[in-house]
C-alpha cells in the first residue's frame, strides 16, 4: 500500500500499518487513515458535510488525490484518504459533543426513531433465527433487551415532534471505548436529534464507571438548555439498549466472541438503577412521565 499512497497522493511515506478495517500512516507529522469505501456510504452526502465542517471544526478532512477525485481505485477496491486533526487518545466529553452539534444545522428531515428501532428489531430477530444455536447466551438475553427496546419505542411514539425541529451533527455509533476520533470521523457523521449523542454518552458512562455523570449532565444543561421535547427524546434514547444491539451485530456479523456481552449482562440490575437515577434527575427539572418498570429500581 506504500506505492498506492505515493502514486495517488504523492506522499512519500516510510511505513503504512494495516488495522484490518483501515490503514494508517504518518506524513509531515499528521496522522492519515486510508479507508476501503463501504458500499453503504453515501459519498456525495459525506463529502458535502465534510466540506462544511472542516472549516470550523476538527472533523477529519477527506483528501483529494492526484486526479482531483476523493476516491482512489486499486485492485477492484475503492479507497478514501482522511487527514486526522484530533488527539486520537482524547476521551469523549459532553462538551465535545455539544461543540460539534452546534456547528451546523440542517432542516427538512423526517426522522422516526420508533420506526427505525422496530425495523432493527425485526432484522436482529432474523439473525437470531439464523445463528441462535451457535450463541446460547445471546438468545437467552435477546428477548429481555427487545423488551427494553419496545418500551423505548412506546415512549418515543408518544412524543410530539415540532415540524420546524432542527437536526444537528450526530453520529451513527458512539461505542463504549471510543475516543474523539469517532466524533470527528466523517464516515460516522449523520444528522439527528440533538440528544442522540448525549444519550449514547450517558449510557456508555455507566460501563466506563463514570460516577460524575449527573454533574456533567447538570453542567451541560446549564450551557445548553433543552426543550421538554428534547428531554423526552433523551429519555426515549436512554431506554433504547443500542450498546447491546451493536455488540450483538459484532458477534453475529463480525464473528467476535460472545463473551464481549458478558460484562453487560453481569451488570444489568445496576444499569437499570443507573437509568432510574438519570431519569429521576431529569424529572426534577422537567415535567416528564413516570416509567413504571424503572421506578422500582430507584430507592
Amino acid at each position: 500500500m506504500n506505492n498506492f499512497v505515493v502514486y495517488f497522493y504523492k506522499m512519500n511515506i516510510n511505513e503504512i500499518k494495516n488495522h484490518g478495517k483501515y490503514y494508517s500512516f504518518i506524513y509531515h507529522n499528521y496522522l492519515y487513515h486510508l479507508y476501503p469505501l463501504d458500499s453503504n456510504i453515501n459519498v456525495n452526502n459525506t463529502l458535502n458535510m465534510n466540506r462544511k465542517l472542516i472549516h470550523h471544526t476538527l472533523v477529519s478532512e477527506i483528501i483529494i488525490n492526484k486526479d482531483g477525485s476523493y476516491i482512489s481505485n486499486f485492485n477492484q477496491q475503492s479507497y478514501m484518504l482522511v487527514k486526522i486533526l484530533v488527539n486520537t487518545n482524547k476521551k469523549i466529553s459532553l462538551t465535545e459533543i455539544s461543540d460539534l452539534a452546534n456547528s451546523l444545522y440542517t432542516e427538512n428531515l423526517d426522522i422516526n426513531w420508533g420506526m427505525l428501532w422496530s425495523k432493527k428489531i425485526d432484522y436482529l430477530e432474523d439473525l437470531v433465527g439464523e445463528n441462535g444455536k451457535k450463541y446460547p447466551s445471546i438468545v437467552d438475553s435477546f428477548n429481555y433487551f427487545v423488551g427494553m427496546a419496545e418500551n423505548a419505542i412506546a415512549y418515543y411514539n408518544d412524543i410530539v415532534i415540532p415540524k420546524n425541529y432542527k437536526y444537528v451533527v450526530s453520529h451513527k455509533r458512539i461505542r463504549i471505548d471510543d475516543t474523539v476520533l469517532a466524533l470527528y470521523d466523517p464516515f460516522n457523521i449523520i444528522f439527528d436529534y440533538q440528544v442522540r449523542d448525549i444519550a449514547e454518552y450517558i449510557k456508555n458512562a455507566f460501563f466506563l464507571n463514570n460516577h460524575n455523570i449527573l454533574q456533567e449532565l447538570n453542567d451541560y444543561l446549564k450551557l445548553n438548555p433543552l426543550s421538554l421535547t428534547d428531554i423526552k427524546l433523551l429519555i426515549a434514547r436512554l431506554l433504547y439498549p443500542s450498546f447491546y444491539f451493536e455488540m450483538y451485530e459484532d458477534i453475529l456479523i463480525d464473528g467476535k466472541s460472545e463473551k464481549i456481552i458478558t460484562f453487560i449482562l453481569d451488570r444489568l440490575p445496576a444499569y437499570e438503577k443507573y437509568l432510574a437515577n438519570v431519569v429521576n434527575y431529569l424529572k426534577r427539572w422537567y415535567d416528564v412521565e413516570n416509567i413504571p418498570w424503572l421506578e422500582n429500581n430507584y430507592k
